[in-house]
């Protein structure tokens, strides 16, 4: 029987002296030098977080009749890293002193969490910032994967920021962490003035939003909007609400939001598609991330009734209430690089049966072209912005719908508005498929938090079972224009002046409000925060 440590020796010595001509001899005579045996099987001995059978997975290439000392350190190195991959950083792989036999004993040794410095919390408390991170735990040893998914749920608070940094203990075997907390009040009131709204509906938009993303000290997050005209203030209100629960040990952020809406057009940080109501509740689960890359998986039902039975508390001929309830499967992923980000969303969308509204003789009396209330649709949204050097930037954005059967209105793709087409009314159109595209060159800062730039529009409808009138078998809207960004820590100015350079196909009649080349609108938006 050899010790490993005398074939350690031999083979460091065998590779110190060797005097080969080339890289060939030099292979061949290590091979001749080193001694060989037999593994046929691996003992893993220590702290093992891997499944079962997977550390047998990772070493089954190793398990041979001419092993030598450089198959053995492959099989450490191979070991640990695996270890590493699953998030177990703190985990090393040691080669103990040992007999050779037809079994090799690998030993785990994990360093634990010593000390646990955390600084700058002031509005918080050590018990929150604890909570948030719930892998961190003195003498414990973290999953890392685990701990970077934590952060990113706690860094997505309004109220705080986590930075995690790691150094050496005093102590053996010990890592200390050290917590650096940024923090800003976790509650704060913001009011917007638009002009997102109609002539039916009055022009201006007004929206008292108000928030806090730390009630119970658990990091829970509510958010409340009520939005109005002050043309039109007994005629015009929405109201939305949005409960945010991180489930730090979980990996994911529960959500359940509400809206109660008079009118369409978004407002806050809620969209509405029509008048109505909608409920809503959804879970998205934090991926792993990979270098810059964060990525979370979402499931999500919702339940929306349109109210389009009644005007003013008139009801219409043969018009009955209408009702969606999709189930939503989505995939969102957002990439930071040292020049640019970008990000991009797809989800999957199922209408499920259920509710008054929810059938087919409800969606006919919207439309005749629809024939199944099952419906399915692809939604997707893409975002990037680049520098180019200079101060200037450089950004384009796509949104896209591919649906399975003909929709009801609010289910649609539209077009037309601040944050899509620009130059037309909020939603001037809409279709059952759609893609929108726009791209933006934003100038360097001219003075503090100002910003001047140019963009192109450009959106493309489709209508499944199209009847020509309202309903084209395809549409679109391209508009060129340019806008100014004013942004202070309080305070924000939105100016976007649009012009249509294509309207819309349809044709066109007196009074109708499609969309028209040469159409031209100037999007404002207002916002202070408090």
């Amino acid at each position: 029987m050899i010790a490993l440590a005398a074939l350690c020796a031999l083979y460091h010595a065998n590779h110190v002296y060797a005097q080969p001509t080339t890289a060939q001899t030099a292979t061949a005579a290590a091979s001749d030098t080193q001694p060989r045996f037999v593994i046929k099987g691996f003992d893993i001995v220590g702290d093992n977080p891997l499944v079962n059978g997977e550390a047998s997975d990772i070493l089954a290439p190793y398990l041979r009749a001419d092993a030598s000392i450089e198959t053995l350190q492959m099989a450490t190195a191979a070991l640990e890293s695996a270890l590493r991959k699953k998030g177990y950083a703190l985990h090393r792989v040691v080669l103990p002193p040992q007999e050779v036999g037809s079994s090799v004993t690998l030993t785990i040794v994990k360093f634990v969490i010593g000390k646990i410095n955390i600084e700058g919390v002031q509005r918080y408390d050590m018990d929150n910032i604890r909570a948030s991170l719930p892998e961190l735990v003195a003498g414990k040893s973290p999953n890392f994967q685990k701990l970077a998914i934590q952060t990113s749920i706690a860094n997505e608070s309004q109220g705080k920021h986590i930075q995690l940094g790691l150094k050496e203990s005093e102590e053996p075997n010990k890592i200390d962490a050290h917590v650096i907390v940024t923090e800003s009040k976790p509650w704060n009131v913001t009011v917007n003035e638009s002009n997102t709204g109609s002539n039916a509906t009055g022009n201006d938009r007004l929206t008292l939003t108000a928030s806090h993303a730390n009630l119970f000290n658990k990091d829970h997050q509510a958010t409340l909007s009520y939005s109005t005209s002050l043309e039109r203030l007994n005629d015009v209100r929405q109201l939305g609400l949005n409960y945010r629960i991180p489930l730090y040990r979980l990996g994911g952020i529960a959500t359940i939001n509400y809206t109660h809406s008079d009118v369409l057009g978004d407002f806050g940080a809620f969209k509405s598609s029509g008048a109505g109501r909608t409920f809503g509740m959804n879970y998205n689960h934090y991926l792993p991330p990979d270098g810059g890359s964060r990525s979370y998986i979402g499931i999500g039902l919702d339940d929306k009734q349109f109210d389009v039975a009644q005007i003013n508390g008139i009801p219409l001929a043969g018009q009955m209430t209408r009702r969606a309830r999709p189930l939503t499967l989505g995939l969102n992923t957002r990439v930071d690089t040292d020049m640019a980000s970008w990000n991009y969303s797809l989800d999957f969308a199922i209408n499920t049966t259920g509710g008054e509204g929810n059938d087919l003789a409800a969606y006919q009396s919207e439309d005749t072209r629809i024939t199944n209330v099952n419906w399915k649709a692809l939604r997707g949204s893409a975002n990037y912005l680049s520098a180019l050097g200079n101060g200037w930037l450089w950004g384009v954005r796509t949104q896209f719908q591919l649906a399975s059967d003909a929709l009801i209105s609010g289910e649609q793709f539209g077009l037309g508005g601040a944050t899509s087409v620009r130059g037309t009314s909020e939603r001037a159109l809409a279709a059952d498929n759609g893609l929108l595209l726009s791209t933006e060159l934003t100038t360097r800062e001219l003075a503090p938090g100002l910003r001047l730039l140019g963009f192109v529009d450009a959106g493309w409808l489709g209508n499944i079972n199209p009847n020509g009138n309202p309903k084209p078998a395809n549409d679109a809207l391209s508009s060129v224009g340019i806008g100014l960004r004013y942004t202070l820590p309080q305070l924000s100015v939105t100016a976007d002046y649009g012009r249509l350079i294509a309207g819309s196909s349809q044709p066109y009649v007196v009074g109708s409000l499609l969309p028209q080349s040469g159409d031209q609108k100037l999007h404002i938006n207002l916002s202070a925060r408090f």
